[in-house]
C-alpha cells in the first residue's frame, strides 16, 4: 500500500490541529477537560483509522 506525500500532509496537518485544540482547551478551563477532549479525540481517530483499514483490507482481498 502506497501512500501519498500529499496524504500524509494532510493527516500530519490534523494532527497537529487536534494538538492545537486540545492545548487551548486545556488552557482555557480545566486540565481534566483537555484530557477528555484528547481522549475523546484519540477514540474517533481510532475508530475512522480501523474503518480505513478494514476498507483497504476488503479491497485488497477483493483484487486477487
Amino acid at each position: 500500500m502506497k501512500l501519498s506525500e500529499a496524504a500524509v500532509f494532510k493527516w500530519v496537518v490534523i494532527v497537529g490541529i487536534a494538538g492545537a485544540v486540545v492545548v487551548a482547551v486545556t488552557l482555557l478551563t480545566r486540565p481534566l477537560v483537555g484530557a477528555l477532549l484528547g481522549l475523546v479525540l484519540v477514540i474517533v481517530g481510532s475508530v475512522y483509522g480501523y474503518r480505513w483499514m478494514t476498507r483497504k483490507w476488503h479491497e485488497l482481498g477483493a483484487k486477487k
